[in-house]
């Protein structure tokens, strides 16, 4: 059984079933009444649906509030303080939207005023700790407003940092928070998901990807928190660092950022060793699910080498386009940039590269055993309102890009020509990178870093 079939995908089928009170409903609420923890996601799953989901939101009230009368006191304070949290929160950024008018950049004065809201808002009834809504293991305490700011992008959305308030936690490291309002975080939950799905298909077949799969979460009608991954950066910011806009196409700038932060020869080599894989990973995993938008401020790696992609507004093929033409010209990013540190460039080859090859190869002939589960959870979405999962045709991008019908050789060398066109065409994504740190565009991509 994949572990990471999850309680989110089995409340959208909720939605199939004839009546409100069903076997699956009460299945549901067994489950979180047993567990705190699947208890607090139903929470907010079932919450977010009311919110957004205009067609099913009589049955998830009803189910909700089954699940309220029986989870006990101390549960519904726990509720009770994030709901307030999400509130002020979401008040406050409806106030921060108004004094922004600029759709891109923030002024000093914006950031200003949020540290002033924040402030009021902290000495006036804000809990002092409260459960994070994607992680209830961990226990934000008061924020810290010094290091909360407004992000440069379309949606306004805040960069918030909390203390931690475990006090069996020695570490000083705060808790960072991205909350936006704006858009709806359930496809981005759905395609984390969908990674946590394959990375236990991977880890059936020994194989460990390195996928970073980040906390996210729908706590009402566009609205919702993310994660910010410690100790990671853009790759844009990291190819401004040195020479500014042209580091896009600088090939060897990567490679020198992850040498200094891993100084010590045996500590960098882990770090090419982890990027390899987790590079890899995302390679396979873009591609079937159609990730589209992929620029330079939407991926990111961590000092420990580990590549990751974040912002999932694109999907199943459904790419955007600039000027009417299409800004998708490589079927996953596999850059010059990236080739270099695997120790490789144009059609040269190396043994990290070969080694790139075949883990993509055992990556994704290992998804392909699982084609039907694959098919039948992205079936399940079509009806949810998501954008860009509504018809047959967007399942059929999955069954296309896992290249049913082909046998193991035929899919094998199928995989292995996407790498190829990558590679030829690498530089097209470099332009398109040079462009998007030329024109300041952030197309709604929130930094998770510092």
């Amino acid at each position: 059984m994949i572990k990471g079939s999850s309680l989110s995908n089995q409340c959208k089928a909720v939605k199939f079933e004839p009546y409100h009170d069903s076997a699956l409903a009460r299945f549901l609420l067994k489950r979180a009444l047993r567990s705190k923890r699947t208890g607090h996601f139903l929470f907010w799953f079932l919450r977010s649906e009311v919110a957004e989901s205009m067609h099913y939101r009589q049955r998830y009230a009803v189910i909700l509030e089954a699940y309220l009368r029986g989870c006990g006191k101390a549960m519904l304070m726990d509720f009770m303080k994030q709901v307030k949290v999400m509130e002020a929160l979401h008040k406050v950024t409806l106030e921060v939207k108004n004094v922004t008018a600029d759709k891109y950049d923030v002024s000093a004065q914006a950031i200003s005023q949020l540290r002033h809201k924040l402030e009021k808002l902290q000495s006036s009834g804000f809990p002092q700790c409260f459960r994070v809504p994607y992680d209830p293991g961990l226990r934000a305490g008061a924020l810290v407003v010094d290091k909360c700011k407004v992000m440069p992008s379309k949606k306004k959305p805040l960069w918030l940092e909390f203390k931690c308030a475990d006090l069996t936690s020695i570490s000083k490291d705060t808790i960072g928070i991205i909350f936006k309002h704006g858009d709806d975080l359930r496809q981005d939950m759905l395609i984390i998901q969908i990674l946590l799905i394959m990375d236990s298909i991977w880890e059936m077949e020994s194989l460990d990807l390195c996928l970073l799969p980040y906390g996210c979460i729908a706590t009402g009608n566009k609205i919702g928190m993310i994660q910010i991954v410690k100790d990671a950066t853009t790759i844009a910011k990291i190819q401004q660092s040195t020479v500014g806009n042209t580091g896009a196409f600088k090939d060897e700038v990567l490679n020198h950022w992850l040498k200094d932060k891993c100084p010590i020869e045996d500590k960098f080599q882990s770090a090419v060793e982890r990027f390899v894989y987790s590079c890899a990973g995302y390679c396979v995993a873009t591609y079937i699910l159609g990730i589209g938008d992929r620029h330079n401020d939407n991926i990111m790696i961590t000092e420990s080498g580990n590549l990751f992609h974040i912002d999932f507004g694109h999907i199943l093929g459904n790419y955007k386009s600039f000027l009417g033409i299409n800004k998708e010209r490589v079927p996953f990013v596999l850059t010059p940039d990236f080739l270099f540190v695997m120790g490789t460039s144009g059609k040269k080859t190396s043994q990290h590269f070969q080694k790139f090859q075949d883990i993509c190869v055992k990556a994704y002939l290992a998804l392909r055993h699982h084609t039907n589960l694959l098919i039948i959870l992205f079936s399940m979405m079509v009806m949810t309102g998501m954008p860009q999962l509504t018809s047959k045709e967007d399942i059929e991008y999955i069954r296309e890009t896992l290249t049913v019908g082909k046998n193991e050789e035929e899919a094998k060398k199928h995989f292995l020509d996407q790498i190829e066109i990558c590679r030829d065409k690498g530089w097209t994504v470099q332009f398109n990178w040079f462009l998007h740190l030329v024109l300041g565009i952030k197309q709604g991509v929130e930094k998770h870093s510092a």
